[in-house]
């Protein structure tokens, strides 16, 4: 399941939820319990994928460092 991250407009209060893509959103605010909350978008994580470094250690064996 997805980890959604929602603020309230009213107390700027801010918290993470996990719930399925289909499922209601949470309404009301756990802090003020006003019904005032918007979900924060945010990027995916970057995830850098070094296939081969020739800097990388194990790819300079026999090389002078």
């Amino acid at each position: 399941m997805p980890l959604y991250e929602y603020g309230c407009s009213e107390c700027e209060h801010k918290f993470e939820t996990v719930h399925g893509v289909n499922d209601p959103q949470p309404r009301k605010c756990p802090e003020c319990g006003k019904v005032k909350l918007k979900r924060i978008l945010f990027s995916k994580p970057a995830i850098l994928h070094i296939r081969y470094s020739p800097m990388h250690p194990r790819h300079m064996r026999g090389q002078k460092r």
